[in-house]
């Protein structure tokens, strides 16, 4: 079953909304919010009303609603036209939603301004097709003020996705939402009431990197510039504790001169990450110790980096040209490197990066804040100044220090 109309412009209901945001949202006891259930397979969803039960033991409450088939809604024994009569009910007459023990709800958690409303949101135009859906050219209203952006927009198929597709999506929403910075891509938000999924990101007006590469020539200069932001946008995920575990010049967007870095399926937070040897990865773009042992780190993210800085320079090129995955597999972990021939260029700055990025030692690797340090100095390329606190209007809620990238951060005054 799926939202009508009247429920879903219901400030409390918040559609797909996993149990990992839910935390966050219900701080006090009687705090409640409707949300729809993930199931393990496609097909049937219900409703769960969710409701802060013991705020000391931070115990919520999730009562599944039931739907009879003449259509009413009950969680007790009380049957309703509506889930919205449902919820009037129960916070009009404060009575529990057990007959078992003492469970009040009284105060509705609105969504807040990351969560998007789908009315607000026009495709214009489909841009390409993944594996659970589309990605769309469109534009969204915001909130404030009224004024329309364009954007990019991943539509999700819910009928064919599993539970765990749809919280890798949200759980990648859930990353993005916490990131602000020049060259990285901005997440406005997500549309989770109804059909379709939708994830609004900042529109790049020249698509992939990769893809840009190949179909214009660039000049030296310019390649060092996408390097430079790039080292950065990299820099700053670190120092959120962000592992992006899947950098490469197709998962970063181009626009406005700007690169900035994308694709967060594989990111996590932490200082590593041990992966299910099992999953399919990126083999061309892979440190040694990752094709060994499946463990991801910050130094992992530098290998990385440096394949990426490689692509740059041979115009969105494919990492070892002319080998096959498997051979690739094998002879980086024997120690192969690509060679590092730059015709035409000072090539010394560019051949100690990248050798220092490709050292089978990863303590031997520069740290990304070392690298961007060392693409500032030998550019001349000034650092971008921006203000961390300052949100986009539908980006999360609450108050932020700022920063200037420099390693120091503004005082809140």
């Amino acid at each position: 079953q799926m939202a009508d109309a009247n429920l879903s412009a219901a400030p409390w209901y918040h559609g797909l909304l996993p149990r990992e945001d839910i935390k966050q949202l219900l701080r006090n006891e009687g705090d409640f919010l409707v949300r729809m259930s993930e199931p393990k397979e496609p097909g049937r969803r219900e409703f769960v009303l969710s409701v802060m039960f013991d705020a000391k033991a931070d115990a919520i409450k999730h009562f599944v609603i039931n739907r009879s088939c003449s259509g009413k809604y009950s969680i007790d024994k009380e049957a309703f036209d509506s889930v919205n009569d449902l919820v009037k009910h129960y916070v009009d007459t404060k009575q529990s939603l057990s007959s078992s023990y003492k469970c009040l709800i009284s105060r509705p958690t609105t969504r807040r301004s990351w969560q998007l409303d789908h009315v607000d949101i026009e495709s214009t135009k489909k841009l390409g097709e993944g594996a659970f859906g589309e990605v769309h050219k469109g534009t969204l209203k915001l909130k404030k003020g009224g004024k329309k952006v364009d954007v990019a927009i991943k539509l999700a198929k819910l009928d064919v996705m599993t539970k765990e597709q749809i919280k890798d999506i949200m759980r990648e929403a859930r990353l993005m939402r916490d990131f602000n910075h020049p060259n990285v891509v901005r997440l406005y938000g997500v549309a989770a009431t109804q059909e379709p999924l939708m994830l609004v990101m900042e529109l790049a007006s020249n698509g992939a990197l990769d893809s840009y590469l190949q179909k214009n020539e660039c000049p030296l200069e310019k390649k060092m510039e996408m390097c430079t932001q790039s080292a950065w946008g990299i820099e700053y995920l670190h120092e959120k504790n962000c592992l992006h575990r899947d950098i490469a010049s197709r998962n970063c967007l181009y626009g406005d001169g700007k690169v900035k870095i994308s694709d967060f399926g594989l990111s996590r937070i932490g200082a590593t990450y041990q992966m299910n040897p099992k999953c399919r990865v990126p083999i061309r773009w892979l440190a040694p110790e990752t094709l060994r042992t499946a463990m991801y780190s910050q130094k992992t993210d530098v290998w990385s980096f440096g394949i990426m800085c490689w692509e740059i320079l041979n115009n969105g090129q494919e990492p070892y040209p002319g080998m096959m995955v498997a051979e690739v597999h094998v002879k980086v972990k024997e120690g192969y490197r690509m060679p590092l021939e730059w015709p035409g260029i000072d090539s010394r700055f560019v051949n100690l990066i990248m050798t220092r990025c490709w050292a089978e030692n990863p303590v031997e690797r520069f740290a990304m804040s070392d690298i961007a340090k060392g693409f500032e100095a030998f550019t001349k390329i000034p650092r971008p100044v921006f203000d961390e606190g300052k949100k986009s209007d539908a980006s999360r809620d609450g108050s932020r220090q700022s920063g200037d990238m420099t390693g120091k951060r503004k005082k809140n005054k």
